[in-house]
């Protein structure tokens, strides 16, 4: 086993470091934002012709797919996380051989595939909505609630979680040129 500065035969294992870093990222992100949807406060709007509008994030769909959009991208993640931890986490050298040693492999890639899917389009979509239904949701900024606020953070949040989790693909593929922990010689 070798530790700190010694030399060793290892491979490198940076891009593995990066990649479960920008992955928990991912996970922090994606669920913060739902959180912050989620509990976008109500708003009271009095129209024009007087009548009183309350809007809460369920009154715009785009917002809805984005909460349970991220949800599930989070959840995916965290079973990413798992596996990449795990024996067989989508390394080629496990050892095994067979479809059961690559199992976990596959597994990785298209649950890597999905979170990447839903986590883009709940990002796209509320950044739709937020172009769509300005005027809506900016008369809540003025003067009653924080939903305009929380509404543009979750936004940035989901952008950030997309950001993520696109360079955690990248760098679990791309090989880093360190080590970050102690290699193992098993």
């Amino acid at each position: 086993m070798s530790y700190g500065c010694h030399v060793n035969d290892d491979e490198p294992n940076g891009s593995k470091a990066v990649s479960l870093v920008l992955r928990l990222s991912t996970l922090a992100l994606a669920l913060t934002s739902a959180v912050v949807m989620a509990t976008a406060s109500e708003c009271t709007v009095i129209q024009r012709n007087g009548v009183v509008a309350t809007i809460t994030y369920k009154d715009f769909p785009p917002f809805v797919y984005l909460v349970g959009f991220n949800i599930a991208a989070a959840m995916l993640e965290a079973v990413a996380i798992y596996l990449r931890l795990s024996k067989g986490g989508g390394d080629d050298d496990n050892g095994g051989e067979g479809f059961a040693a690559k199992l976990p492999g596959i597994l990785l890639v298209v649950i890597d595939v999905a979170v990447q899917a839903l986590i883009y389009t709940a990002t796209g979509g509320v950044f739709a909505a937020v172009s769509a239904y300005g005027p809506q949701i900016n008369a809540c900024g003025a003067g009653a609630g924080r939903f305009c606020g929380q509404v543009h953070q979750s936004k940035l949040l989901s952008f950030a979680g997309s950001a993520a989790v696109g360079l955690a693909v990248v760098f679990r593929d791309v090989s880093l040129p360190f080590s970050l922990w102690p290699t193992s010689s098993d």
